[in-house]
């Protein structure tokens, strides 16, 4: 009898917790097992929830507490709380205490990504930022961090791993009202700005190279937004430039690593005159070496990170290019390419050595051929003219699987002084083919095509010629919103109705090419690269 007893005392607590178990997706809604991103398991007495939350693996998602089983947010949860990544790591963590709320929220790398805090009415949020989820692949930045007081951002500073090392704090005084400072690595105070009414005082501005963060150049302005003076700074912490302003001249001289003079450049009217330029890339590597005459750029020269010349450009007496010659890494001539009336005319056109062999090719004045690599060295584009006249292309995505293959062919138009122009073509996926057809002057002619939104992959446009109509079907995540179509014969209706069918306007462009051309697109007969 007493054994019974003393195991009534030890079960008594828990069947005062009644429980329940429910699944429920992504957003927190219940639903069914096949379609369930979580499980939950919710425990109540007297009215107080311990909710906990798994993965469908069995790992905890979420343990907290609550006042009512169908919460929908943090602010109403109760007591300490925590969730978790999917491989255990934190990602929220805080707590509730007399309706005071404050938790941290955790990225996948465990940084800090939030710090919330609400004490009666009033709010404090830092939000950080982090460089490396930037959308410029290999671009360098500081990360950031946002401090706001009652909805209001009050500080930010950018920085790169330490907040007290090298950094730049910014305090916002109203609404247009900044005041800048600058630190070096060492976190010492080495300058400061003050922006009034989106108009910059005198004071001092800080650029700094990334990873690790050092400062590069410090520029000083006067109260009417001159530079006094400017000094730019080698990785190594010696001078490389400096530029000083007097009231008749503007004059930069340039200095090599051992600190020995390489050149001065002078500036007439604002604008460089005369001399040798350089520029350092944000490595502290030279970059650049820009020669001008009388106020024109006489040739111009970039480098390797190894330090040999990558191309020189050299100009006409007419101020135009004339020529450029590009090099090996190794300093052996790569090739030539030649300029008529500054447009590009005969030879390769290359995109940038250092990452690899994409071009442009050109000849007598036209475009010949293209090829596309990208920073993966994966072939995502080329392009050639045949012997007949037309364009052979293929498209390949980011794994170098084929997309399309086409044909372009042009001819003259006998009602138009415009060219009638005609891709056939065939859309690959997975390595198979999934449609083929034929478009005329941007309007599909026969056969059908799917073609992705480039702002918004949910979106697709999926075109077909059936029963003399071209039916466009609009398509959200795999399903038709709305239907669309357009006489076949439209052109009866005459050029007038044209623009009441751009939607149905499909070019080579939509194929989405991965093109990562430089500046000069346009050959002699300023014909486009590529059909918009």
């Amino acid at each position: 009898m007493k054994k019974l007893w003393l195991l009534f005392l030890y079960l008594l607590p828990l069947c005062s917790w009644t429980q329940e178990k429910m699944y429920i997706d992504s957003e927190g809604n219940t639903t069914t097992k096949d379609k369930a991103k979580l499980y939950r398991v919710i425990s109540e007495k007297d009215g107080r929830y311990h909710v906990k939350d798994f993965f469908l693996d069995g790992k905890l998602q979420m343990d907290a507490y609550a006042t009512k089983k169908d919460f929908r947010s943090i602010e109403e949860l109760i007591g300490k709380f925590s969730f978790y990544f999917e491989d255990g790591k934190i990602e929220i963590q805080g707590e509730e205490e007399n309706g005071n709320l404050s938790y941290k929220v955790y990225d996948p790398k465990g940084r800090i990504n939030t710090f919330y805090n609400k004490t009666g009415e009033d709010t404090y949020i830092e939000t950080y930022n982090y460089a490396d989820n930037a959308y410029v692949k290999g671009k360098k930045e500081f990360n950031v961090v946002y401090y706001q007081e009652n909805a209001k951002v009050k500080k930010r500073i950018q920085f790169e791993e330490d907040l007290k090392k090298a950094r730049i704090e910014s305090f916002y005084e109203g609404e247009d009202n900044v005041l800048l400072k600058y630190y070096d690595e060492r976190g010492k105070l080495i300058g400061s700005r003050y922006i009034k009414g989106n108009e910059a005082q005198a004071g001092i501005e800080v650029e700094y190279y990334h990873t690790p963060a050092q400062v590069k150049a410090i520029t000083q302005w006067d109260a009417v937004g001159n530079i006094v003076e400017d000094k730019v700074y080698y990785r190594s912490g010696k001078l490389f430039s400096r530029r000083k302003e007097d009231k008749k001249n503007t004059t930069i001289t340039f200095y090599d690593a051992k600190g020995k003079k390489m050149s001065e450049l002078t500036y007439k009217y604002g604008e460089p005159y005369q001399g040798t330029a350089y520029s350092l890339d944000e490595e502290g590597l030279l970059e650049e070496k820009i020669v001008y005459k009388l106020g024109h750029i006489e040739q111009s020269i970039v480098y390797y990170k190894n330090g040999n010349i990558k191309q020189q450009t050299d100009y006409s007496i007419h101020h135009d290019i004339d020529k450029i010659t590009y090099y090996n890494k190794d300093k052996t001539t790569k090739g030539e390419l030649l300029f008529k009336e500054g447009a590009c005319y005969s030879g390769y056109l290359y995109n940038d050595l250092e990452e690899n062999d994409s071009y442009v090719l050109y000849k007598a004045g036209e475009f010949v051929a293209l090829k596309q690599i990208d920073e993966n060295n994966i072939l995502r584009y080329y392009k050639e003219k045949q012997k007949d006249g037309q364009m052979k292309a293929e498209i390949y995505n980011e794994k170098g699987e084929k997309s399309y293959i086409y044909t372009i062919t042009r001819t003259e138009n006998a009602n138009s002084d415009d060219e009638n122009t005609v891709i056939d073509f065939k859309q690959y996926e997975n390595g198979k083919e999934i449609n083929k057809g034929s478009i005329k002057n941007k309007i599909l002619q026969q056969g059908s095509i799917k073609l992705k939104n480039r702002w918004d992959e949910s979106i697709e446009y999926y075109y077909k010629v059936k029963d003399k109509k071209i039916v466009m079907d609009y398509m959200i995540n795999g399903k038709v919103l709305k239907t669309i179509s357009l006489d076949a014969n439209f052109s009866s209706f005459g050029d007038r109705y044209l623009n009441h069918i751009e939607e149905f306007f499909i070019t080579e462009d939509n194929f989405d090419p991965y093109v990562m051309i430089p500046n000069y697109i346009f050959d002699t007969k300023n014909s486009t690269l590529i059909e918009h």
